[in-house]
């Protein structure tokens, strides 16, 4: 893909055409880029000015990614200079922009593991007989039939993988392919573990940066942004609402500073509870003019 993107960005010679295809590829490339969760809710629209329009399918994820932007205009500009892109000054994404509305999603799931070709090579006589020997327990000749044959295919499959990818899972031990530590259900039961932990760590010391926080979990910065956005928004929707409490004023106050504790003061948390409270009235009203129209 990326090799043909090259070669098409040399054929195209109107600023114009280039940049529908950089659209084009970058909607491709969405997924690897953003990851599956954003990718559902998120899509480039068209490049202007250098800038990129991405639709999203609400309000709150275009907030969330708004928080992102830095890092994912840093994957966006990893990924177009893969392509060299970036060698055309004209073609360089200094920018994105969210805007909301529906949105049609093309081919886009959760990533799926695709089964690669592997050459099966017969057991060894050995190998043979540690299955007939598990075979042994059952009775049933039919039966014992169809467990040496499932265990010979499974057997042969794992050895093919094996001989292909020489790696293992670091967790459960299966064989995988490519560079990756992990098979993917472990991957996805860290990646699970992973999010509750770096959550458990906002909320007990909202005031920490990504810098800070790889000190007590290794995470990547999109991750961590992510985790605090959502954060961000649901502390956001408290302050707004009459059950506001003095603690939800001073988590609130501590993750939009990102001060220590030590430098809190009465008249801070004053301040900064006002101002979001203003920026979200602001918000709300202009989305509620942007729908009547």
């Amino acid at each position: 893909m990326k090799q043909i993107a090259k070669t098409i960005l040399k054929i195209v010679k109107s600023k114009t055409g280039k940049e529908k295809f950089l659209v084009h590829y970058l909607d491709n490339c969405w997924l690897e880029i953003c990851g599956a969760n954003i990718a559902k809710h998120s899509k480039p629209n068209r490049i202007e000015r250098g800038i990129l329009f991405v639709n999203t399918d609400s309000s709150a994820w275009s907030h969330n990614l708004l928080m992102m932007k830095p890092q994912l205009l840093g994957k966006i500009k990893q990924n177009m200079n893969e392509i060299g892109s970036l060698r055309n000054t004209d073609l360089i994404i200094k920018d994105i922009m969210f805007f909301n509305g529906t949105i049609t999603l093309k081919n886009i799931q959760e990533e799926k593991e695709i089964e690669p070709k592997l050459a099966y090579a017969p057991l060894s006589e050995e190998e043979k007989a540690e299955i007939e020997k598990k075979a042994s327990q059952l009775s049933d000749p039919e039966i014992r039939s169809i467990f040496c044959r499932i265990m010979q295919d499974d057997k042969k499959r794992k050895k093919a993988v094996l001989e292909n990818s020489k790696r293992q899972c670091k967790k459960c031990g299966v064989p995988i392919m490519g560079d990756d530590y992990y098979c993917p259900a472990c991957e996805r039961e860290r990646k699970s573990a992973l999010r509750l932990k770096i959550a458990e760590i906002l909320h007990s010391a909202p005031w920490l940066s990504y810098e800070e926080c790889i000190n007590y979990v290794n995470c990547d910065k999109m991750l961590f942004s992510e985790i605090k956005s959502n954060i961000r928004s649901k502390v956001y929707l408290k302050i707004a609402g009459e059950e506001c409490n003095a603690e939800d004023k001073v988590f609130a106050t501590l993750l939009e500073l990102g001060i220590v504790p030590e430098k809190l003061t009465d008249e801070l948390i004053e301040e900064t509870v006002e101002r979001l409270r203003r920026n979200i009235y602001v918000s709300s009203s202009g989305s509620r003019l942007r729908s009547k129209e």
